[in-house]
């Protein structure tokens, strides 16, 4: 049929690209570089042309009044699209009992976070298949695993603890995060996006929703093809892919798989997530993340999210006569931020205490530090849930909201801490997210 309905998309993350330029080949799909990824209603791509106006502007009865535009360059590609939080349990090849060593967590996003924090080192860090993971105990954690630079790392179960996987920070001070590919499958059309980079990253706590995450990727090159998907396991991908440079179609390859979708994985909701939060001390700090030894507060979430990004430039060249494109991009400052909102409850250890303990420190506390803690859709005694903890954060003084019940909203910067527990701008540590889930055996 003539006519693409958003409904019918499916999107593939890959790896299977030129580990110079990013540029994703017509041969090599396989299982274990390329991957299904199941998104929500709101997918968007496209690549804005850069352009230029000469106009001119001359006195007289008859002045020349037109004018001349120019393309003078592609934009880079903006790729915005959302997913559910899954994490599920994957069995390993000794399933005699429920518990083992090579049991694992897998997630429906866990390329995608790898690919957000992970230094990218001779395409050694593709991170697709369960079966290509050796997971590892959490003492050696994340020294070992696969890919040096990985950022999903998986922690066996031992039998009596179950596994979980955590998304890591500490090999994300690079200019450069991992090179992979997008491809778009739409009903009659098909679009490949070169030498992405994932820019952003926003957890959504919204009280009646399933857990979600926006993501937000950028790439070199919006590439058109011909590509059809099976529904099969694992997907068989066949048609043809435009050259980046000529833009003649190149056949790809026979036998191209991708590891299928995950339908069954289980659903978070955000009404049975929690939060705690806890001081460092009950006067002015300056201490970061050690163990916290002030009030502890209770907060009944009410919404809120909280956002990661790499802040992501991109260059791109400007000689005249030709339409420039990026050559390459290198990323900013890692900024974790968000807010939580809640009620403005009244007694001890509750939100109207937090809100008055950091009034009366504010005019002497800089930098006044919490840990905090959400456990999304459950709490820490769930078995299937993720855990964000941010051992250092700054908090603003809270916003009090005059709605019918009134409630605040509580703004928070996570911060890098040095074995000193100080705040440290060269650490990778401002946060983890651990993924749980409930064994299936």
């Amino acid at each position: 049929m003539p006519f693409n309905l958003i409904r019918n998309a499916r999107m593939f993350f890959t790896t299977n690209v030129d580990v110079n330029t990013g540029v994703v080949k017509a041969t090599g799909f396989s299982a274990t570089n390329t991957k299904e990824i199941q998104v929500l209603d709101g997918l968007s791509f496209s690549q804005a042309t850069g352009t230029e106006t000469v106009t001119v502007n001359e006195a007289g009865t008859d002045p020349a009044r037109g004018q001349r535009q120019f393309n003078t360059s592609l934009e880079p590609v903006e790729l915005t699209f959302s997913t559910y939080m899954r994490p599920y349990f994957t069995e390993g090849s000794t399933n005699s009992v429920a518990l083992d060593a090579d049991d694992v967590i897998d997630a429906e996003e866990d390329v995608l976070w790898n690919a957000m924090f992970a230094g990218y080192i001779n395409g050694t860090d593709e991170l697709i298949s369960s079966t290509s993971r050796t997971p590892a105990a959490a003492a050696t954690w994340p020294a070992s695993g696969q890919g040096s630079g990985a950022a999903w790392y998986q922690v066996n179960g031992t039998g009596a603890t179950a596994p979980y996987s955590v998304v890591s920070l500490t090999k994300s001070n690079k200019n450069q995060m991992q090179k992979f590919g997008v491809i778009i499958v739409l009903d009659a059309s098909s679009y490949v996006i070169d030498n992405c980079v994932v820019d952003q990253a926003t957890i959504d706590f919204g009280l009646d929703s399933i857990a979600t995450i926006a993501w937000t990727a950028r790439g070199s090159v919006l590439r058109s093809a011909a590509i059809t998907a099976t529904t099969a396991s694992p997907v068989a991908l066949s048609g043809t892919i435009a050259d980046p440079i000529t833009g003649t179609q190149t056949t790809i390859g026979t036998s191209q798989v991708a590891k299928a979708k995950n339908t069954t994985a289980p659903f978070l909701a955000n009404k049975l997530s929690s939060v705690t939060l806890q001081a460092y001390s009950s006067t002015p700090t300056y201490t970061g993340g050690g163990s916290p030894s002030g009030t502890s507060y209770t907060l009944a979430l009410t919404g809120g999210s909280i956002t990661l990004a790499n802040n992501v430039t991109y260059l791109t060249p400007a000689n005249l006569g030709v339409v420039n494109k990026p050559i390459t991009y290198f990323t900013g400052t890692r900024a974790i931020s968000g807010t939580i909102n809640c009620y403005l409850k009244t007694g001890t250890g509750y939100s109207a205490q937090l809100i008055n303990d950091m009034l009366v420190n504010s005019a002497s506390d800089i930098e006044p530090d919490f840990k905090l803690t959400i456990t999304i859709g459950g709490s820490s005694s769930s078995p299937t849930r993720v855990v964000i903890a941010i051992p250092a954060a700054v908090l603003s003084i809270p916003t009090i909201n005059t709605e019918q019940v009134v409630s605040q909203t509580i703004s928070f910067t996570a911060q890098g801490t040095n074995a000193s527990n100080q705040f440290d701008l060269e650490e990778e540590n401002e946060l983890t997210i651990s993924y749980y889930s409930a064994s299936t055996t």
